[in-house]
């Protein structure tokens, strides 16, 4: 099962307990890939790392590609990536990833109790 994880967008509500496997790994890729190495007190390595700030946007891409795959294998192993891409401010300084993922498995669409 094919999912963008856009980070662009804001997510609001975040649901803990989710009601479906699926929204529970795409709520997580989406705090990974939104998140900082040391901003989250009790796993300071979950998150991107930020050595790719200041530097040009073709390394920093290169950077964040790389971390995005390290990550996405320690933190969640249920997904492949098939395509990362990103939206880019050039004026800002701005480069937020758009990673697209397959779901692995059969999982249930609904937690069982």
């Amino acid at each position: 099962m094919r999912r963008t994880i856009d980070t662009t967008i804001t997510k609001e509500n975040i649901r803990l307990v989710p009601a479906t496997i699926e929204e529970e790994i795409i709520q997580n890729l989406y705090f990974l890939y939104s998140s900082l190495e040391y901003d989250i007190p009790l796993d300071r390595a979950l998150g991107l790392n930020a050595t790719y700030i200041d530097k040009p946007i073709k390394a920093a891409k290169a950077l964040i590609t790389t971390d995005i795959y390290d990550k996405t294998t320690a933190y969640e192993p249920r997904v492949t990536i098939v395509k990362i891409d990103f939206k880019t401010d050039y004026e800002r300084g701005v480069l937020k990833p758009i990673v697209e993922v397959d779901i692995n498995g059969e999982y249930n669409k609904k937690y069982t109790k």
